[in-house]
């Protein structure tokens, strides 16, 4: 059963949770370090109404009032340069990338804090709310073609191949639809762990006919993307667990998104440590407990880079698990980086915004609102788009 964010990382969350609910201006981007600007701010937009001073879904209280955590990440209509991002007051949003213009807004009584993605054989989006339910409505207008419940909060990205929608939501589930009515295909799910969890999750990837996930009692998972069988499992945690005392919190999660390189799944347990995995076999080739408080992962340049809460990140080749660089910055718990040419941006849920070099972790540039990001952001056409607590959507420029 899922209670929260304990210990060490319940800590670094309830101070980014009040970091985000102060009243400062966004500050301008910290010189970058890289001779030229990796990221400039181009609007600012405020989504959702005014707050009231009562609690509505997904507030966090501060000073007698509250005020959204925002976990929505943008996709991208790519035929008319619009984004679509969803907020926790207000729906889903249909905006200009050019200038944040709203084009439509498709009203949602629970927050969205997933990621939607465009079909343009169809002209549709498909997106996930709190509500636990799936959505598809029109792009051009906002109109809801179907809708079908999921059965727990859907804050990942939704993923479509070809004519089947894979979604992941927060009751360890995995579960295929048909895009074009909704109807299921197949459900897989885990049992819920006992105890404490963390209340994130990982995104699902699909390789091929395969279907990985990482899920809260740290298992990976690889599954048949027809019929959603399992193909093999790997246990992140089983020696955490072991050596854990009775009445101990260790968080074993898989909340951090699994890379793939080559043949090599890279997956990590909050606790566990980090792991080398075969995508055919599921056989773990390598271990690394030391590697530990991993809640993101990204892979590039043939380097597998493990984002740690309250740490900083640390580079690993994919092989052998050997730790080819480690970098320190950040505050608060880093999210999976956006890879972007030879950057990397990621959020810290106190800190910001940080633009990191892929070759050797150094900060070359920041985002600071004095809020944090409890979102990741989202790139397409030279624009990056992150969402801020409170309902506030940041455009940038990326180089």
């Amino acid at each position: 059963m899922r209670r929260g964010l304990p210990g060490w990382l319940l800590a670094l969350t309830l101070f980014a949770v009040a970091a985000s609910c102060g009243k400062a201006v966004p500050e301008p981007l910290t010189p970058s370090t890289a001779g030229t600007e990796v990221l400039r701010l181009r609007w600012v937009k405020r989504l959702g109404p005014e707050l009231p001073n009562f609690m509505i879904p997904e507030m966090v209280e501060q000073y007698d009032r509250f005020n959204p955590v925002e976990m929505g990440s943008a996709g991208f209509d790519t035929d008319k340069r619009r984004a679509f991002v969803g907020a926790a007051v207000g729906g889903l949003y249909c905006l200009d990338v050019r200038d944040g213009a709203t084009v439509w807004r498709f009203d949602v009584d629970d927050p969205v804090g997933s990621t939607p993605v465009y079909d343009p054989s169809r002209i549709w989006v498909f997106f996930g709310a709190d509500d636990g339910k799936l959505y598809a409505v029109h792009a051009r207008s906002g109109r809801e073609i179907w809708s079908v419940e999921t059965g727990s909060e859907i804050r990942r990205p939704v993923v479509l191949r070809e004519d089947t929608l894979y979604v992941a939501n927060a009751d360890n589930t995995v579960l295929a639809f048909d895009a074009e009515n909704g109807e299921v295909i197949w459900r897989y799910r885990r049992a819920p762990l006992e105890g404490f969890s963390s209340s994130g999750y990982a995104d699902i990837l699909v390789e091929g006919q395969t279907i990985v996930g990482a899920f809260g009692d740290g298992t990976l998972v690889a599954l048949d993307a027809i019929s959603g069988a399992v193909i093999w499992e790997a246990d992140l945690a089983a020696e955490v667990v072991a050596a854990t005392e009775e009445g101990a919190l260790n968080l074993v999660d898989a909340d951090a998104t699994p890379v793939i390189i080559g043949q090599t799944v890279v997956a990590a347990s909050v606790a566990g440590g980090m792991y080398g995995v075969d995508l055919e076999t599921g056989t773990v080739q390598w271990t690394r407990p030391d590697i530990h408080r991993v809640t993101g992962l990204a892979g590039a340049n043939g380097f597998a880079y493990a984002a740690r809460a309250g740490i900083g990140l640390t580079a690993v080749d994919p092989l052998s698990g050997r730790v080819i660089f480690s970098s320190r910055f950040g505050r608060g718990v880093l999210l999976d980086p956006l890879i972007h040419d030879d950057v990397m941006v990621i959020s810290d849920t106190v800190a910001g915004l940080y633009v990191v070099s892929t070759a050797d972790g150094r900060v070359m540039q920041r985002l600071d609102q004095k809020k944090g990001h409890f979102a990741r952001p989202s790139t397409h056409g030279g624009y990056l788009l992150i969402m801020g607590n409170r309902g506030t959507l940041y455009a940038l420029s990326i180089n």
